[in-house]
């Protein structure tokens, strides 16, 4: 049994070392109180424009991941998607951090590419969290389930970051796990060491009472002394009582207070352990998602009214290719020019104005580019609508506001809720395709309210007045002695933007040119005078021809298949040049 003991304690003994050892370590020096463990300092040097780690770094979710930051210039760090991060960085330079070792060391990998400085980050929005300035930065985040990436560069987006990084991850109740491994190696230790050199002393022998030994008479000795009588009653011989011994010494068992002890102790770091453990990834890598939040997207129209309102004030075009892309910021562009020569002193300047409550409709996107629409009120003409299409051409560029209409409140617009973008079978079921539509809204126009194509299409009050107008233009022109004929014509330019509604419709937004051409009788001349045209032509005589190109940009709702005509929401045109021959 002795031997028995001091095997089961020897176990119990390097058990409990097994446990207090690594438990005492990991508590006072690895974790502590903060139930934190991180890598220390690493000091990353790239002759890129970022560091980054790889998506499958990050390949559990439920702790928190802190992250700190210091350079000797302004640093940032952040922690985006894996799909914005990759289009962020696209074929830049940069050193991805894929793999880190114990004790805590980052391996890296440089990626070759351009040194072309980046788009400051700490202008996008797609980030999920970050931290940007001079000294140490940090940031603390709760891992989520998908594929995202730390990046840390230089704030102003320029190469040759070297920056002290640390990763620390926070696992709830991972000091109170330590203490109790501490706690359950030294209970452990304890009684291996009492099981292997505790001795429990022998009891005392037990004395044995003093027997007397009574020797019988012989026979004929009560025969000499009279008749034979029966003896008095006599106890039992002493060596013949029965005498209550003291059982054998036998080893106490601690079997079962052992195994009590253990198996609470395990049960408890088990169920310890269960809470603080990261969950592997189950998500699949994010191969898709929303253009934009509706914070993000309401963000990015207040940015729009007060760089727009500012870009008016100064006729500024450089400001509003800031926050316009083709086909407005054309519009735009001419616009400017065109007030800059008809008031030149400035004094009939567009008043403020801003889009209000703007609805976003945001689809999902697999990659860049990617575009959002709004809705919104427009704060100068209660009578309007904007209805316009954001787009961004990558992570690392501003959303730029592309198609704008103003449409009447009349007109009834599209929900901007479950707006998506268009899959072949969702074309399949238009009444029309885009590229078919664009094509024959020209024909139409060109025409004018007689032509053959009229009656596919529901006008807009604004279309109407746009046809009428021209009308009325000709007419008058015509009647002037030096112009011979005058003809107006449309035609698509660009590829539609598409997308499909709630209801399945497609919503699409698109550009015409339009031509207004005077022919100039034979032996005649004429140039242009006053107007909005002379921004472009002034006092230049042609013998041949005069025009006036305009820019319209369109937005319309294609029917499903059988359900109706094309709706017209809005014309919006902008004249961009004008000369002759």
């Amino acid at each position: 049994m002795r031997f028995a003991r001091i095997v089961l304690g020897l176990v119990l003994t390097l058990a409990g070392l097994l446990a207090t050892v690594p438990g005492a370590v990991a508590a006072f020096w690895l974790v502590g109180p903060d139930n934190t463990v991180d890598t220390g300092e690493q000091r990353l040097t790239s002759k890129g424009l970022a560091v980054m780690t790889a998506p499958d770094l990050l390949d559990r979710h439920g702790p928190t991941l802190h992250v700190t930051a210091s350079s000797a210039k302004p640093v940032f760090i952040g922690i985006g998607p894996d799909l914005d991060v990759s289009s962020y960085l696209g074929s830049s330079q940069y050193t991805r951090v894929v793999r880190l070792n114990l004790p805590p060391k980052f391996d890296t990998q440089e990626l070759n590419g351009g040194l072309t400085p980046l788009t400051p980050p700490a202008g996008l929005d797609w980030w999920t969290v970050e931290a940007s300035g001079a000294g140490k930065q940090s940031i603390s985040w709760p891992i989520a389930d998908g594929s995202y990436d730390v990046v840390a560069m230089n704030a102003d987006g320029t190469p040759n970051a070297e920056i002290g990084l640390t990763l620390g991850v926070e696992l709830a109740g991972l000091f109170g796990t330590c203490l109790l491994i501490l706690g359950a190696g030294v209970v452990l230790l304890a009684i291996g060491l009492l099981l292997m050199f505790y001795r429990r002393r022998p009891p005392p022998p037990v004395p044995l009472p003093a027997v007397a030994v009574v020797k019988p008479l012989p026979e004929y000795e009560f025969a000499q002394c009279g008749p034979v009588q029966d003896a008095p009653a006599q106890d039992p011989a002493p060596h013949q009582t029965p005498v209550d011994r003291e059982p054998a010494y036998q080893s106490p068992s601690y079997k079962g207070p052992v195994r009590r002890v253990a198996g609470g102790a395990a049960l408890l770091l088990m169920t310890t352990g269960c809470v603080a453990m990261p969950v592997k990834n189950t998500s699949a890598p994010i191969t898709s998602r929303p253009a934009v939040t509706v914070a993000d997207g309401q963000a990015v129209v207040t940015r729009y009214n007060d760089l727009n309102n500012k870009a008016n004030q100064t006729r500024d075009p450089k400001i509003s290719a800031t926050i316009e892309g083709e086909p407005t910021l054309t519009m735009t562009r001419a616009g400017y020019q065109i007030s800059r020569k008809t008031d030149p002193a400035g004094q009939h300047l567009s008043k403020p104005f801003s889009y209000l409550a703007p609805k976003i409709g945001a689809p999902q996107f697999t990659s860049y580019p990617m575009r959002f629409v709004v809705d919104s009120g427009v704060s100068d003409d209660p009578n309007s609508r904007q209805l316009g299409v954001w787009q961004r051409q990558s992570a690392g560029t501003p959303w730029l506001l592309t198609q704008s209409v103003y449409p009447s409140t009349t007109m009834q617009l599209p929900s901007m809720e479950g707006l998506r973008m268009p899959a072949k079978s969702d074309i399949d079921k238009l009444s029309s395709l885009p590229q078919s539509a664009a094509a024959t809204l020209a024909v139409y126009l060109t025409g004018g309210t007689r032509s053959t194509k009229a009656g596919l299409f529901t006008p807009s009050p604004g279309l109407v007045n746009l046809l009428n107008q021209r009308v009325k233009d000709a007419t008058a022109d015509i009647a002037k002695p030096y112009i011979a004929s005058v003809i107006d014509t449309f035609r698509p330019t660009g590829e539609p933007v598409t997308f499909i509604t709630s209801a399945g419709e497609g919503l699409v937004f698109l550009s015409l040119t339009e031509q207004y051409l005077q022919r100039i009788e034979p032996g005649s001349n004429a140039y242009w005078t006053t107007g909005d045209v002379t921004a472009f032509s002034s006092m230049v005589k042609y013998t041949q021809t005069l025009h006036r190109d305009y820019l319209q940009q369109v937005a319309l709702v294609i029917p499903l298949k059988g359900q109706g005509k094309i709706r017209i929401l809005s014309v919006d045109g902008q004249l961009v040049d004008a000369g002759g021959s």
